[in-house]
């Protein structure tokens, strides 16, 4: 082989690499070539689609009508105003140039997510775009967190917005250090516009901010909410969270130990509340003499106690020895093994969940509501179908004589007779039942029974799904905060 052969081949490898890399870069140009008239293809397709001859404002309509009414699968972590960004260019113009689809600010961290280096970057780049794409609107803000996170940075950056807050949230399980995080965020801001506030926390991580005797001033929001009208404070939020309560008319109140001077001093500080939930709260050492307090606008109370061994003082269904309520009209009792003797003259729609009462509750019950007129109860009271259909001695009528409305929820194969058999007798003593609400299960129960047919021949059957919304009046939008039904 001679040396003139090596040369003529290295210059033949090397014209050949030449000739590849020229064409390697003719290939690339066609194939950007190619993507940019797919491209321009695909719109001047889409523009010949019916939708996109609509108006700008329509689409944006119907973008928001879509949001507010398609359920989000719950495998599904995107959102519809981002889905509808990233269908075309037109979309997305219209999608980030309508502020109203933007007003709905999630931050969602769950365990897995916090091994991610950048998930606070991500967060706040997301939370960023939200606030600057909702322009001026009111807009929400939902914290759903478990874990450790800090969410200091993405509350400061939200509070700086908080002219436009209409209603807060925060869930925070886990929380090392979100109280205080929450507290320094919020303390001082006015929020003109808040509606609605709802804190859930689990645990203490600040300390000297507690609920005493004679002091119940807020704590966050100290610049002034003058539009709030419904809180939730659950857990040490109660202690170290409250936020103002002078003009609020839905309070709920969850998960903390609180000394009746307290409850009464917060009470009383609310003149306008009209509807009031406690969930195991324990109201602690209420002097035997002390006048019950005054609630003379409360027009719906609830309560969920405990059915495990509870000091006497504290026992959920004393509570109600501690309230003057003379406009009260309904009432909801979860959890509770015993009823006072008591009576709520006011009351016309009573639910019962898990209240397994004695005999001797339940009369005392019955005698207790003689206004009633909507009756909602679950498997765990089956006798008192039975007791519903019996006329007194006295008056020749059954219990509750103007009662016109039931709902049964979880209804057992055994209970479908006592039913049945309660709307005849009530039927033939004059007071009939005119309408029944049945769950998925307790309709079941009645058709394996062969008495659906009957009971829909024989009054009106609706439906429902034993859920009861809370306060009973509509917000007019979703809570998706409510925890009064779990377990």
């Amino acid at each position: 082989m001679s040396d003139l052969e090596l040369v003529e081949t290295a210059k033949a490898i090397e014209a050949l690499e030449l000739k590849k890399s020229n064409l390697l870069r003719e290939a690339s140009q066609v194939d950007l070539e190619l993507r940019c008239a797919r491209a321009r293809h695909g719109r001047l397709l889409n523009q010949n689609a019916h939708i996109y001859k609509l108006p700008n404002e329509i689409l944006s309509t119907i973008f928001m009508l879509c949001q507010q009414t398609s359920p989000r699968p719950k495998a599904m972590n995107v959102s519809f105003e981002v889905l509808a960004s990233h269908v075309s260019s037109m979309w997305r113009e219209v999608a980030t140039g309508t502020p109203l689809l933007w007003t709905a600010i999630v931050v969602k961290v769950r365990p897995r997510q916090l091994l991610a280096m950048k998930v606070l970057e991500w967060k706040l780049a997301r939370v960023g775009t939200y606030l600057a794409r909702s322009g001026t609107c009111l807009f929400t803000t939902a914290f759903d967190i478990v874990g450790p996170f800090q969410v200091d940075q993405i509350l400061n950056l939200i509070s700086v917005h908080a002219a436009r807050w209409l209603r807060l949230s925060i869930s925070i399980k886990n929380p090392p250090a979100a109280t205080l995080e929450i507290w320094q965020a919020l303390h001082a801001l006015h929020a003109p516009a808040l509606e609605h506030v709802s804190i859930w926390l689990t645990k203490l991580s600040m300390g000297g901010h507690h609920l005493s005797d004679t002091d119940c001033t807020p704590l966050i929001f100290r610049g002034g909410a003058p539009s709030l009208k419904f809180v939730r404070v659950s857990g040490m939020a109660l202690g170290c969270l409250q936020p103002p309560l002078a003009l609020v008319e839905t309070l709920h109140l969850s998960g903390y130990p609180l000394s009746y001077a307290s409850f009464r001093t917060m009470l009383d500080g609310i003149p306008g509340l009209r509807n009031l939930s406690l969930h195991r709260m324990h109201i602690l050492n209420r002097p035997p003499d002390s006048a019950p307090i005054l609630l003379p606008h409360l027009r719906a109370l609830r309560v969920c106690g405990s059915l495990e061994p509870e000091p006497e003082s504290a026992q959920p269904h004393h509570i109600f020895r501690a309230f003057r309520a003379p406009a009260l009209e309904a009432l909801v009792l979860k959890d509770f093994d015993a009823f006072d003797e008591q009576v709520f003259p006011t009351v016309r729609t009573l639910t019962l969940h898990a209240c397994p009462f004695s005999a001797g509750e339940m009369f005392r019950m019955l005698r207790a509501f003689p206004a009633l007129e909507a009756f909602r109860l679950d498997e765990s009271l089956p006798d008192i179908l039975d007791l519903l259909g019996m006329p007194d001695s006295a008056s020749g009528l059954p219990p509750w004589p103007k009662l016109a409305s039931l709902a049964v929820t979880q209804m057992e194969a055994g209970d479908v007779g006592l039913l049945c058999d309660m709307i005849l007798r009530r039927q033939a003593l004059g007071t009939p039942v005119a309408r029944v609400f049945l769950d998925r299960r307790s309709r079941v129960v009645l058709r394996k029974k062969d008495r659906l047919d009957w009971l829909q021949k024989t009054l009106v059957v609706d439906r429902h799904d034993g859920v009861y919304p809370w306060p009973p009046v509509d917000l007019g939008y979703e809570d998706n905060d409510e925890g009064f039904w779990d377990p």
